[in-house]
């Protein structure tokens, strides 16, 4: 995994400011869910670190580098969108393991592992084969 470090990250849309000055690091291991009100920046701000927008200021860092200027698939991240049924003719399960299997990074085995660790969790280990 990766350390992914904010510094004074800032993202402006022509006059509105969606995310103001985030400094955050979240380290390698460690679990982040970001919550908030609609309109708050939390997606800015996942876009921002995967490198679908491009800050108006301020620094991503991933493991001490400054990925700023890297494109999206140099960067080798993910994201989980924020719609629960972005899937919904897969199971939960399926829904789980759609992004690690077609990364190609882990074994069957260790997707199996992830995800019974995260469902269990979560208290969803009922509707994983739904």
């Amino acid at each position: 995994m990766t350390t992914v470090t904010l510094s004074d990250l800032r993202k402006e849309f022509d006059d509105v400011t969606a995310v103001e000055s985030i400094d955050l690091e979240v380290r390698d291991g460690e679990f982040l869910v970001i919550v908030g009100p609609s309109g708050c920046g939390k997606s800015t701000t996942l876009r921002l670190i995967a490198g679908l927008e491009r800050a108006t200021d301020g620094a991503v860092r991933m493991d001490g580098r400054d990925v700023v200027d890297d494109e999206p698939k140099e960067r080798n991240v993910a994201m989980v969108f924020q719609n629960y049924a972005l899937y919904p003719h897969m199971t939960g399960r399926r829904n789980m393991t759609f992004g690690m299997k077609s990364a190609g990074d882990f074994t069957d085995g260790e997707i199996d592992d992830l995800v019974a660790e995260a469902a269990e969790m979560l208290d969803i280990a009922d509707l994983l084969d739904r």
